[in-house]
């Protein structure tokens, strides 16, 4: 099967590896180069950009897909099918039914359950004990597309965005596979989504990552370090206060490793600062900070914070 690859993510090359290994993949699509580091000066190509120059695989990194010159270039290579991972730009109804066998896409859900761009995060943040993998062919709808293949995977208790996202690559890679050989040999059947299952997500921005230990019990505090823990991480505001109304300086706080207890005092409040930890109640239950990163300041543990800001206990953290 001769392949067109779209993908710009970690979560995408484990599908192009194995695709590489089995299949004829003629080209490759990813997003164009972006600009990093101090003053924005440094060229980063995806990893999936990389992975093609080195195993001499054609890349092409368009700006706008209804480029004509992009599109004549893509056409030429008379591709069968293209498999979409990860990509992050819409394409175009006339680009999606070119090849042979039309285009597939690998989904990170269980498809209609979380349509869009951030179904782990969702996942995740919902405490979702299952969620699973689909294969579907791509339609100008997003994720609206007949499903082809899916799988359920656990989500383990403590597993956090980076864990599950590559267990759910590595997985899904299987799938696009057995997805392909079932086209190519003309036994795949199609299933309609049904609408009336369908949920939605958004693009995760770093405004997700505030927590607020007052009014949030700790399963969702916690639901949401594991789904933020790669980006944009979560945070709060330092204040040690007697009083709730009590008008101090808050510092700008990045908690980077915490734990759940089932411990219940007044929410907000801290009610551990010592040796043993530091601990701060939540609507229900309580947030173990372990690590934390004060705006300003290099990532520390817990005791290095205490020495430092002297949290004291029945202050509102």
């Amino acid at each position: 099967m001769k392949i067109v690859f779209w993908g710009s993510s970690d979560f995408s090359i484990p599908a192009l590896e194995l695709l590489h290994q089995t299949h004829k993949v003629s080209a490759i699509v990813t997003n164009p180069d972006s600009l990093c580091g101090r003053g924005m000066k440094e060229i980063k190509p995806t990893c999936v950009k990389v992975f093609g120059e080195k195993h001499n695989i054609k890349v092409l990194t368009p700006c706008n897909l209804n480029d004509r010159n992009f599109q004549n270039e893509l056409f030429n290579i008379e591709a069968d099918i293209y498999v979409v991972v990860s990509y992050g730009m819409i394409i175009p109804e006339n680009i999606i039914y070119h090849p042979k066998f039309h285009t597939i896409n690998l989904h990170a859900s269980l498809l209609p359950k979380y349509r869009g761009p951030s179904p782990i995060q969702y996942a995740l943040l919902n405490g979702e004990k299952i969620t699973g993998n689909t294969v579907q062919f791509i339609t100008k709808e997003l994720d609206k597309g007949d499903i082809i293949l899916q799988e359920e995977i656990e989500i383990e208790t403590n597993e956090t965005y980076i864990e599950l996202s590559e267990k759910l690559a590595k997985k899904g890679a299987l799938l696009v596979l057995k997805a392909i050989e079932l086209i190519e040999t003309g036994k795949v059947e199609r299933k309609k989504q049904d609408e009336t299952l369908a949920s939605y997500t958004k693009i995760i921005t770093k405004e997700d990552g505030k927590v607020d230990f007052i009014n949030m019990e700790g399963t969702e505090i916690f639901n949401k370090y594991r789904a933020f823990k790669h980006w944009p991480g979560i945070f709060s505001y330092y204040s040690n206060s007697r009083d709730i109304t009590e008008n101090k300086e808050k510092i700008y706080c990045i908690f980077t490793d915490i734990e759940l207890l089932k411990k219940n005092s007044e929410s907000g409040k801290i009610i551990m600062a010592g040796k043993e930890g530091l601990v701060v109640a939540c609507k229900t239950d309580a947030i173990k900070i372990n690590r934390i990163k004060p705006q300003g300041k290099k990532e520390m543990d817990y005791i290095s914070f205490i020495n430092g800001y002297r949290p004291v206990v029945g202050n509102y953290f």
